[in-house]
C-alpha cells in the first residue's frame, strides 16, 4: 500500500511539474508574441513548450505502457520479468514499486503452491475415502489412495464405472445431498465393508463440484452389534431363568411328593393335594408368561417395512390425543399441543402412529404416583433442512442415569408387569422410515424423547 502511495504521489508531481511548465512557458510565448518587441524570443519559448507538451505525452504514455505490460505479466503468472532500477531515470519510482510488487506475488504464489502440495498430500495420505466429482459431466476431480484402494481400482475417470464395484453405486452418489448422512453396505472380493457417507457442494473454477468422503464403520458396527446381543442374551437368559428354574422346582416337588406316596402306597393327604394344585397352579401361570415372552419376541421380529408417505405431524399428534383422551381426563393429566402444523414428514402413518401409543402410555404410565403437575407436551422442530423432530416430553419421575442406555433394548423393563418391547418397537419402526429415537430424562423432573424424521 504504502509503496501504492509514493508511485501515486511521483506520478502526480511529475505531471503536475511538466503542466505548470507548460502552463508557464505557453503564457511566456504568447506575452513575447503580442505584447512586447522580443517577439523572436518568443519562437523560442513557443518551442520549449511544445517540447514539453510532448515529453508529457511521451511520460504519460510510457508509464501507461510499463503498467499494462505489468498487469499483463500478473495476469499470466510471468513474474520473470524486472525492471530498471536506475536512481538517473525518471522512471525509477515506479520500476522500484513494480520490482517490489513482483516480489510479492512470485512470494504469494509460491506459499500458494506449497499450500496445495500441502493439501495434495494430505487428501492423498487421508485415511477416508475422499471422491470429487462434476456434477455437469461426472468426470472424477479427485480420487485419493484411500479410496482407490477401497473399491480396488488404479485410476476412475468416471463415477458410472464404479457399476464393476457396485451395480448400484454410481446412483447412489448421484443421489446423496448434502448434510445427509446415508449408509452403503459394499461388498469387495468377498468381503463386506459398512460406509457412512457424506456429501458437499463445491463451487471451484466454475466448476461445481461434489465431494464424497466415506467412513469404513464396519469395525464400530460390528462392536455395537455384539454388545446389543450380549445385552439381549442377559435378558433373555434372565427372563428364561425366572421361569425355568420355578418350573424346574415345582416338577421335582410334585414328582417327589407324587412318588413317595406310590412307595408308601398311600393317598395323597389334603396338605400334599392341595401344594399339588398350587404347584401345578404356578406351573400354569409361568408357562403363560413364557408363552407371552415368545409372543413377545416374535412381535418384536416382525414389524412390517415402512410405507412412506408425507403426512401432516399435527394430524398425527391430534389423533393420538383423540385416542387417549378418557384416560388423559381419568388421570388429570394436560396435554399440550404446541403448533405445528406446517411440519410435513415423510413416514408410515400406521406404524408411526403406533410408536406415538407407546411413547404416550410410557408417559402417562410415568406419572401414576403423582397426585398433581401431570403434564405432557408435543412439540416439533426442524434440525437443518433434512430432518423434522417430535418431541414428546412429561412431567414423570424420569428415568434413571444407569438404566438410560438400556431402555432400547428387547425384554428390558423397570416395570414390574412390563415386557420390555414397547421402546425397542418405537426404535425399530424408527430406523425403518431412516430416522432415529432418543431420550433426554432428569429423574424426579420429567423424559422428552425426541423422534427424528426425513423432512424431503
Amino acid at each position: 500500500m504504502n509503496s501504492i502511495n509514493l508511485i501515486q504521489k511521483s506520478f502526480r508531481f511529475k505531471v503536475t511539474l511538466r503542466l505548470l511548465g507548460i502552463c508557464f512557458f505557453g503564457c511566456a510565448t504568447g506575452f513575447l508574441i503580442f505584447d512586447s518587441p522580443f517577439w523572436m524570443a518568443g519562437i523560442w519559448t513557443a518551442l520549449i513548450t511544445a517540447g514539453l507538451f510532448y515529453e508529457t505525452v511521451r511520460f504519460v504514455s510510457q508509464s501507461e505502457r510499463k503498467l499494462t505490460a505489468f498487469l499483463q505479466s500478473i495476469k499470466q503468472n510471468d513474474f520473470t520479468v524486472t525492471f530498471s532500477e536506475n536512481a538517473k531515470s525518471n522512471d525509477y519510482d515506479l520500476h522500484q514499486a513494480f520490482n517490489q510488487l513482483n516480489e510479492t506475488f512470485k512470494s504469494l504464489r509460491s506459499e500458494k503452491e506449497s499450500q496445495h502440495q500441502l493439501l495434495q498430500v494430505i487428501v492423498e495420505h487421508a485415511a477416508v475415502p475422499l471422491i470429487c466429482f462434476d456434477e455437469s459431466n461426472e468426470e472424477v476431480y479427485l480420487i485419493n489412495n484411500a479410496a482407490k484402494h477401497l473399491f480396488q481400482l488404479p485410476f476412475l475417470q468416471k463415477i458410472e464405472s464404479l457399476w464393476r464395484v457396485e451395480r448400484g453405486l454410481p446412483e447412489f452418489l448421484r443421489r446423496i445431498k448434502d448434510g445427509e448422512k446415508a449408509s452403503l453396505k459394499l461388498v469387495s472380493q468377498g468381503k463386506v465393508t459398512f460406509l457412512s457417507v457424506t456429501s458437499r457442494h463445491l463451487l471451484f473454477k466454475e466448476k461445481n463440484l461434489k465431494l464424497i468422503a466415506m467412513a469404513d464403520v464396519s469395525s464400530e458396527l460390528a462392536a455395537k452389534e455384539a454388545e446389543a446381543w450380549q445385552k439381549l442374551l442377559r435378558v433373555l437368559t434372565h427372563e428364561i431363568s425366572n421361569s425355568a428354574i420355578p418350573l424346574s422346582t415345582l416338577s421335582s416337588y410334585i414328582h417327589d411328593l407324587v412318588t413317595s406316596a406310590e412307595a408308601d402306597n398311600r393317598k395323597l393327604s389334603i396338605e400334599e393335594r392341595q401344594d399339588v394344585l398350587e404347584s401345578l397352579k404356578a406351573i400354569d401361570q409361568r408357562s403363560k408368561s413364557l408363552k407371552e415372552f415368545v409372543h413377545n419376541f416374535n412381535s418384536l421380529n416382525q414389524v412390517p417395512e415402512p410405507i412412506l408417505n408425507k403426512t401432516s405431524i399435527h394430524e398425527l399428534v391430534t389423533e393420538v390425543k383423540h385416542f387417549f383422551s378418557k384416560e388423559l381426563e381419568k388421570e388429570n393429566i394436560q396435554m399440550i399441543i404446541d403448533e405445528m402444523d406446517h411440519f410435513q414428514i415423510y413416514a408410515d402413518k400406521n406404524l408411526t402412529m403406533q410408536a406415538l401409543i407407546n411413547l404416550m402410555k410410557n408417559a402417562i404410565e410415568s406419572m401414576d404416583n403423582m397426585k398433581n403437575g401431570k403434564i405432557i407436551r408435543v412439540s416439533a422442530g426442524r434440525e437443518g433442512h433434512q430432518f423434522t423432530n417430535l418431541y414428546i416430553a412429561d412431567s414423570g419421575c424420569g428415568i434413571p442415569a444407569d438404566v438410560a442406555d438400556k431402555i432400547f433394548i428387547p425384554f428390558f423393563s423397570t416395570k414390574k408387569s412390563g415386557s420390555g418391547i414397547g421402546l425397542s418397537i418405537c426404535q425399530q419402526i424408527m430406523q425403518k422410515q431412516k430416522g432415529d429415537i432418543s431420550v433426554r430424562s432428569l429423574p424426579g423432573k420429567g423424559s422428552v424423547f425426541s423422534l427424528s424424521f426425513a423432512s424431503r
